[in-house]
């Protein structure tokens, strides 16, 4: 029973080590990016990692650089605890940006060991804390955690301020240089002794999107507060600088707001798994633009795009459908949303802009002419035998010019574009046939532009409300003669249920591409990517509630034990 008891006791110990790390981040962070070692551990032992051979360059070159007795030889050796959850978080403020690491520790004296002796010498320790200071950077550790601490000051907020700053006794026989200097440091020490002594404001566990999102399950995770606000934070730094010193001074004004790019939080997050590399990604729309993004993104692909895709035929493709009618009526408002957000000096123009542009464009027209669908296909890789001219000189050091041959890998693609203007197009080609243009070969044409020396004959028809372009004559004929046999396989759901997909199929890629012009080092990097990568795709879904989702998924075989072990041992085959 004391046995039970004293494991309890210690699981309970070591879970609220593991949670007072995480609870030690500020509310009013803005971004957060963590990693589960455990899961790490579960896919790649610290054993099998210690003996790639990009590891062990890894320990030799800290080696190298380490002035003590003390060697590497082990992750383990670094004094981190590599079982556990690690940090990065960033913070914004008016006058300084903070980029903060944070660990557990497993054996201090290793972690320190690690610090150059010059280094060592200058740690101070504080309460219970070992610091060390220097330029840019603070870092505080004791026996169990590490807090590293990056700043850099906010450019605006010194110039606007110098006047003031000046002004305090303490800084009059001062540089406003070493003014700067001196409060950026003091002001980040504050900051860094506040969050690893858990002073000050509530943690980030208080934060109820954050907990939502968390998943233990994840590898790894990013979540950040607000993606417009993050992104803008950083514009208007660097274009108030710009418009303070006169080289865009349109920009002067510029305040950060939230709404600026439609999105609130974003939510990410790495699975790892046997056969499978997986990251998917939640934004969360602005409820303003709710609206505007399902306008334009909850389209459906038109379905004759279907009878022309055939899985056995497509190494890789693009699937992307919007509704360009809904973008050109929404697009005024989103210009002036934007841009009369960034340059608010010229809100009006950017308002007057936007009516002459609904005025003079017809959205209903043009998004007949193109309605916004498009699927591209990758369809095979082939050779061209290319003329080139090159030069060679003579015992007189005459130039005389040679016209060679070379072969030259080229795409077998088709493009498809959603179009319900066939009249219109038709007549288009016909009057390019009139110019010698385009060649009418019964059904379809062959593109001839003069001006243009594409590797690859182009083809062109327009049938079923899609324009069709090809590098197959072949092809097209089956097009044209309806004999083109369709297979949509399990790429039916994908491309029906997202508006955007892109799609590779890693393993016969790889296997069509030409080896002819590649070197050794070139194939086994090639050979290693069809034996174990199997295909991967980018999907991007319609707007969900108030929600955009998106997925990238990278499939693997199982020879390598698990998808953390190919892609390791990928970097293996590349480092040698």
């Amino acid at each position: 029973m004391k046995k039970i008891l004293l494991f309890i006791a210690v699981f309970v110990s070591y879970t609220n080590i593991a949670q007072n790390i995480e609870s030690k981040i500020p509310n009013s962070t803005e971004a957060i990016i963590s990693i589960n070692g455990d899961r790490l551990i579960e896919l790649v032992s610290i054993a099998e990692f210690d003996d790639y051979n990009f590891a062990k360059k890894m320990f030799n070159e800290l080696n190298r650089k380490n002035d003590s007795t003390f060697t590497v030889s082990s992750v383990k050796d670094l004094g981190f605890d590599i079982d556990s959850k690690a940090f990065y978080f960033h913070k914004r403020t008016d006058s300084i940006s903070y980029h903060n690491f944070m660990v557990k520790l497993t054996d201090r004296n290793k972690f320190e060991n690690l610090l150059p002796k010059k280094k060592r010498e200058s740690i101070i320790s504080e309460g219970g804390m070992h610091i060390k200071a220097s330029n840019g950077a603070i870092a505080v550790w004791n026996d169990h955690l590490l807090l590293f601490t990056g700043y850099e000051k906010q450019r605006s907020y010194f110039k606007e301020n110098e006047e003031r700053l000046m002004a305090k006794p303490e800084n009059q026989e001062l540089s406003y240089y070493k003014v700067k200097k001196r409060m950026t440091s003091q002001w980040a020490k504050t900051y860094a002794l506040d969050i690893f002594r858990g002073n000050g404001e509530a943690s980030i566990l208080n934060n109820k999107n954050y907990r939502a999102n968390k998943d233990e399950n994840a590898v790894a995770s990013v979540w950040v507060r607000n993606y417009g606000h993050l992104l803008n934070g950083a514009m208007s730094a660097g274009m108030s600088g710009m418009g303070r010193k006169g080289g865009m001074p349109f920009f002067k004004g510029f305040e950060p707001t939230s709404d600026l790019y439609g999105f609130k939080s974003v939510v990410a997050n790495l699975y790892i798994d046997e056969d499978a590399i997986k990251l998917t990604t939640e934004m969360e729309v602005n409820s303003d633009w709710q609206k505007i993004i399902k306008n334009i993104y909850n389209s459906k692909m038109n379905h004759s795009f279907y009878d022309y895709f055939n899985q056995n035929e497509a190494l890789a493709y693009m699937s992307f459908s919007m509704d360009i009618q809904a973008l050109l009526e929404e697009y005024p408002a989103l210009m002036t949303r934007i841009y009369g957000g960034i340059t608010p000096k010229y809100k009006e123009e950017m308002d007057l802009t936007g009516a002459f542009f609904s005025l003079l464009i017809d959205e209903e027209a043009i998004g007949e002419l193109m309605t916004g669908d498009v699927l591209f296909v990758l369809n095979d890789f082939g050779e061209k035998e290319v003329t080139y001219t090159s030069y060679e000189f003579d015992e007189d050091y005459k130039r005389k010019e040679l016209t060679k041959t070379k072969n030259e890998v080229v795409p077998d693609f088709t493009i498809m574009i959603g179009s319900k203007k066939e009249k219109l197009l038709n007549k288009v080609v016909r009057l390019g046939v009139k110019h010698g243009l385009f060649e009418n070969t019964g059904g379809y044409y062959k593109m001839n532009l003069p001006d243009m020396k594409t590797p690859v004959d182009l083809y062109a028809v327009v049938k079923n409300d899609i324009l069709f372009f090809t590098t197959s004559e072949e092809r097209i004929s089956n097009i044209v003669n309806n004999r083109f046999v369709k297979d949509l396989g399990k790429h039916k759901k994908l491309i029906k249920n997202n508006n955007t997909i892109f799609y590779i199929n890693g393993q016969e890629l790889m296997s069509r591409m030409p080896f002819s012009e590649l070197n050794s080092k070139a194939r086994r990097y090639f050979n290693y990517t069809k034996d174990n990568f199997k295909d991967a795709y980018f999907k991007g879904s319609k707007v969900k509630g108030n929600k955009v989702h998106s997925e990238i998924k990278i499939n693997t075989s199982s020879s390598q034990g698990n998808s953390l072990k190919a892609f390791l041992n990928f970097i293996e085959v590349l480092a040698k």
